[in-house]
């Protein structure tokens, strides 16, 4: 799974290999809030299955513990989550 930050729009897709993405616009922040995390939760529903909503709500997890930037990288359970800022 990626999360991009600074892209025009923002949404959950699918690539054509399966991987997901989460595409957001606007700064990458250096904390995820109760808030922030909420919406990122009601749009990834939005096309992640529920096995795929509880990794990716445990990934957000974990990049609030760690910290949120550009580079960072998790892995949760196999699943591998990649921060990018383009």
């Amino acid at each position: 799974m990626l999360f991009v930050h600074g892209g025009p729009a923002t949404a959950v897709v699918r690539k054509p290999d399966g991987e997901s993405v989460v595409l957001l616009a606007g700064e990458l922040p250096e904390v995820l809030t109760d808030t922030s995390v909420t919406e990122l939760l009601d749009l990834a529903a939005a096309i992640l299955d529920p096995a795929e909503l509880a990794l990716f709500e445990e990934c957000l997890r974990t990049l609030r513990r760690n910290g949120m930037r550009a580079g960072r990288r998790i892995e949760v359970d196999g699943a591998v989550l990649t921060v990018y800022e383009g």
